[in-house]
């Protein structure tokens, strides 16, 4: 058996290491992604780990050609797979598995962080290049708001729980009942409830058709204009565009965006959206990192081998998306 592993970091590339020699299986590193010009070195391979660039999307040609290579895995080292085309993958028999479950705890955290950030208003104190009066921006404090969160599954419901036991008021929207948050008092809404009672609004759902531009001009202007919005799922579940409208209009007292529409082909700082909404002092961008921690890499490149292993071996994973 034989595993090919695109986009390697150092800290994967220790870890990779680890588990070939535990499990005596060979793979192979690279730190080139994953796209037609690099496709060749997929050749002799039984499975690949990679993160698929938005060119997956759209061209067939990558699937025909992994088919072709005699690759049977395609293991996607995250949890959101929305770059996979998964007509193509099913077309050219390919399995696709993902990684749905890594350290909740880092981007739970990083979410709670950013929100008691906002609201000492401290991407003004951090972005600004004087130092800001005392009484510039007066802080809230959490027992103060209500925080409302877009998603409630396994890294929801954690910052749900925390939020909670921190005081503040706690409200969530989710497609199924959540009878462990309900139990703690916490209010499960409707969307409409929960854009207009929220003072920070959390994103927590995967990038769907469904979820698309959820948060589109007319989503975003039924919050409060005091509001502030994190999201740190994936970039076009807002509509970036809409959100520049309303920041420029003065709504919104703080963004944090750890997600950016058209990040994954772009990069982050040559994405066209990302100098105009730096030049807002009251918007924090980050690279997508909330979730990067030595514990949460580890799960996720542990987790992708295994996936692709197990595939491998048996035909079949704990983590299919599609056989």
């Amino acid at each position: 058996m034989k595993i090919l592993f695109f986009s390697v970091s150092a800290v994967e590339a220790d870890l990779i290491a680890e588990w070939s020699a535990s499990h005596h299986i060979f793979v192979q590193t690279t730190s080139e992604s994953l796209r037609i010009e690099t496709m060749k070195m997929t050749a002799t391979f039984d499975a690949i780990v990679f993160y698929p660039g938005q060119q997956f999307q759209t061209d067939a040609r990558l699937y025909q050609q992994l088919a072709r290579n005699g690759v049977q895995c395609l293991s996607i080292k995250s949890t959101g797979y929305d770059n996979i085309n998964l007509t193509y993958a099913k077309q050219y028999q390919l399995t696709v598995t993902n990684v749905p479950n890594y350290s909740p705890e880092s981007v739970a955290h990083f979410t709670i962080m950013s929100i008691l950030m906002l609201l000492r208003h401290l991407p003004q104190y951090l972005d600004s290049k004087i130092t800001v009066p005392l009484k510039q921006g007066i802080g809230t404090e959490l027992t103060d708001v209500t925080v409302g969160l877009y998603g409630a599954g396994r890294l929801g419901s954690l910052v749900a729980r925390t939020l909670h036991f921190m005081g503040a008021r706690v409200i969530f929207n989710a497609r199924t009942p959540k009878p462990a948050l309900t139990a703690l008092g916490i209010a499960q809404v409707d969307f409409e409830t929960l854009l207009h009672e929220s003072d920070v609004l959390s994103i927590h759902v995967p990038l769907t058709d469904l979820t698309f531009h959820q948060f589109d001009y007319a989503t975003l202007a039924k919050m409060p204009d005091h509001a502030m919005l994190i999201n740190t799922a994936r970039g076009g579940i807002v509509d970036t565009s809409a959100l520049i409208t309303h920041l420029t209009a003065g709504k919104f007292q703080g963004v944090v965006l750890d997600a950016l529409e058209n990040e994954d082909t772009q990069g982050f700082e040559m994405n066209p959206y990302y100098q105009t909404l730096h030049a807002f002092g009251r918007v924090l961008l980050t690279p997508h990192i909330a979730y990067h921690t030595s514990a949460a890499v580890r799960d996720i490149v542990f987790t992708a081998l295994e996936n692709a292993r197990e595939t491998v071996k048996s035909g079949t994973s704990a983590n299919i998306v599609l056989n």
